[in-house]
């Protein structure tokens, strides 16, 4: 007979308020590991639900170790923290959470780490959304030029899906193992057409 112990341990960075949550850290209780970042859309977590894990997060953590991590640092394109599913129409670009992400791409932690894409297909059509995505992509090849982004997929099935989010995964692929492929940027369709009309 053997006993098994794990935990894992949870972070959360907070405004002052807790009406806006910038950055969720999932760590695990293992000897070693590697660290990724990895930009959703929007947090439904903050300091009065910290013991709580949404379908996201839930997901995430039990899918970390397929990609061998240890620690998961995630970060969204908006921050504020929501209950419900929001609309496109009341979103604009969050400028503090992008100041966020930028002091976050400085550091030295994230330098040496993996930067994943999941922001999924959602909102593809809103203007805030797609201006959002553009920068904190600008913002990286900007810092790392050489660098790499990644996204999430599965080895045995085929996932079509650009960025997915974690949601689309477990529903697709929940007791299969995850892992890491290079995310290719691609231009939306319509920005392309409004582009060919200038």
């Amino acid at each position: 007979m053997k006993t098994f112990k794990a935990s894992v341990d949870t972070e959360i960075i907070t405004s002052e308020d807790g009406l806006n949550t910038y950055e969720v850290i999932k760590k695990l209780s293992l000897p070693e590991g590697k660290c990724a970042y990895l930009i959703s859309l929007y947090p439904t977590r903050n300091e009065s639900n910290i013991y709580s894990n949404d379908s996201t997060l839930n997901h995430l953590v039990s899918h970390m170790t397929d990609i061998g991590l240890k620690e998961l640092h995630i970060l969204s394109l908006f921050s504020k923290v929501v209950t419900s599913k929001i609309s496109s129409r009341v979103l604009k670009v969050d400028e503090d959470n992008m100041k966020y992400i930028d002091k976050v791409m400085h550091s030295k932690k994230f330098k040496d780490s993996q930067f994943i894409i999941a922001w999924g297909s959602s909102m593809k059509t809103s203007h805030a959304v797609n201006q959002a995505k553009e920068k904190i992509i600008t913002m990286y090849h900007s810092l790392y030029p050489e660098g790499r982004l990644y996204q999430l997929t599965v080895s045995d099935k085929n996932i079509t899906e650009t960025a997915p989010h974690p949601l689309y995964l477990g529903i697709q692929a929940k007791y299969h193992c995850w892992n890491l492929k290079e995310f290719i940027q691609k231009i939306n369709t319509s920005e392309q057409n409004d582009t060919n009309k200038q």
